[in-house]
């Protein structure tokens, strides 16, 4: 098949045009990347040195008294008064059961005691009469005897009715589900028709005044550990660190997880602190040899935490670290961070990755 002539042309002249976009190309210049601006800010060298050594576990914040009022009875439940979030007073009335037989039972129990008082009234003059009869001797010894015995009966009748109405009054007060300390209502298990049954928990009420803090030590670490010994809590969602105490350590451990139960107690002024809360905590161990960096040098980017670490130019490089205890205002730093190594213990706002930094060193830089 023949070729048109114009062929052979058109194709030479792209493949030229190809080769000279190329060649054009080649000799273009590319724009380097824009410095970064410097940026002066104080700088210390990392330094390891002695600083008080802590124990840190994790623990849950409790409150110092938790009951579940229930009832004895199997009722229908009449009224519900409190709503889970109320605050309530020791002794309030939290829900009623319908007691109608209930009271029916005590007036019952009322009319006994009505007439074994009235028997034992009886009982008592006949008493009297036959030890006179006797003396007069008008009635026999028997005659007396059963006097006596009859009087003895009647006595011991009023007792038992007036046991009974006691009964009668307590099963009453049994459809009346109260608190037995002051706190909140942190759970609400029935409404107004539900029945109730005997030793079903209705309510839950959390005394929130003060809260205990559970956690589970090691064993290795719970031998330095003593009731009534200081520690550090710290709630995470509250951020700031309270005192605490030991209050108590629980003498037998978990078996499969090697840990024992260690309760403290924080004060709580305006109930801030709730319970379920997650916390940390630190005892404290003696001292020992650790690098620390002070808290305002850290970074925080989400769950990420880092320093801002001068590289051999003396430019300022963000690295991600571990840390440990936080120990006033500085901050132990497990790894990503050697001795020597120089950082910025204050980085200033809008310090970008590159940036070469100048600054005097700061205070505290031998540790």
């Amino acid at each position: 098949m023949n070729r048109p002539k114009l062929a052979v042309p058109l194709l030479a002249l792209a493949a030229a045009l190809l080769f000279s976009a190329g060649c054009g190309r080649k000799h273009e210049s590319v724009a380097p990347p824009a410095e970064p601006a410097p940026v002066s800010a104080p700088v210390a060298v990392a330094a390891v040195a002695a600083a008080p050594a802590t124990i840190e576990v994790t623990g849950t914040v409790e409150p110092i008294e938790r009951v579940s009022p229930g009832t004895k009875l199997m009722g229908r439940v009449e009224r519900v008064y409190v709503d889970e979030g109320e605050a309530v007073r020791k002794g309030q009335v939290l829900a009623r059961l319908e007691s109608r037989d209930l009271a029916a039972s005590v007036e019952q129990a009322k009319a006994g005691v009505a007439m074994a008082d009235a028997q034992l009234a009886n009982a008592e003059a006949m008493h009297r009469r036959m030890t006179a009869l006797v003396e007069r001797g008008s009635a026999t010894a028997k005659n007396l005897e059963d006097a006596t015995a009859g009087y003895n009966m009647a006595r011991a009748g009023l007792q038992q009715a007036q046991a009974n109405l006691s009964a009668a009054r307590v099963m009453m007060d049994y459809a009346v589900i109260t608190t037995p300390i002051a706190g909140f209502v942190t759970a609400k298990r029935i409404e107004a028709g539900d029945m109730a049954a005997p030793g079903m928990p209705l309510f839950t009420i959390d005394d929130m005044s003060r809260s205990k803090i559970v956690a589970a030590v090691p064993e290795a670490q719970v031998v330095g550990l003593a009731e009534g010994g200081p520690a550090t809590v710290r709630i995470d969602v509250l951020e700031t660190p309270v005192a605490a105490t030991i209050d108590r350590i629980v003498p037998a451990g978990d078996s499969m997880s090697r840990t024992f139960s260690v309760q403290l107690l924080i004060e709580n002024p305006g109930t801030a602190i709730k319970p379920g809360m997650y916390a940390r905590i630190w005892f404290p161990a003696g001292t020992a040899q650790s690098l620390t960096v002070p808290r305002a040098a850290v970074v925080e980017r989400g769950q990420l935490q880092g320093l801002w670490v001068l590289d051999a130019q003396g430019r300022a490089r963000l690295r991600w670290v571990r840390l440990g205890a936080v120990t006033g205002d500085r901050v132990e730093v497990l790894s990503g961070l050697a001795a020597g190594e120089r950082y910025i213990s204050a980085p200033p706002a809008g310090i970008v990755d590159g940036a070469p930094v100048s600054g005097a060193p700061s205070t505290g830089t031998a540790r």
